[in-house]
């Protein structure tokens, strides 16, 4: 178990799509970013999509732009301890993204992004004697500059 985040890709809303969609009436991006399937309407082809977004634009069958496995539940939980020390300093990456070291299905707003820059700006100045735990920090921090820096680049959520 552990915590992953991605982007999902614009290559739907910009028209880069390899394929038009089967269906296309029944296509559309959902509150996360995805492209998705009206698949409740009668006569929706799962098949038939999924079949297409596997090969429908470059980037895989998700549609992630950019995806990040940010750590193992005792990694995030390692990571927690250490931040909420100065829990001030972080309010967003505590309450919105490390709060558990194994949740799904939540995200990140463009605003929420925004407000996490700074954070991540004062969590290079967080530091470990360890250089494990050294370099586990940092990778966070690398990994989540980018996760925020493409989501308010493209205007899409950061999906967990």
């Amino acid at each position: 178990m552990g915590l992953d985040a991605c982007v999902y890709c614009d290559c739907y809303e910009k028209g880069l799509m390899r394929t038009a969609p089967p269906q296309p009436e029944l296509v559309y991006v959902d509150e996360n970013g995805q492209v998705s399937l009206k698949w409740e309407i009668p006569g929706a082809d799962q098949h038939a999509f999924y079949s297409w977004l596997e090969e429908a634009c470059d980037h895989g069958p998700l549609g992630e732009i950019v995806s990040h496995r940010l750590g193992n539940i005792s990694g995030i939980g390692f990571l927690r301890h250490l931040l909420s020390q100065t829990e001030k300093c972080f309010p967003v990456l505590l309450a919105k993204v490390i709060y558990s070291g194994a949740h799904a299905g939540g995200a990140l707003s463009l605003d929420e992004a925004a407000r996490l820059r700074p954070e991540l700006d004062r969590l290079r100045e967080v530091h470990c004697q360890d250089a494990g735990d050294e370099r586990f920090v940092r990778r966070f921090e690398r990994q989540m500059s980018e996760l925020v820096e493409v989501s308010l680049k493209i205007g899409k959520p950061i999906v967990f």
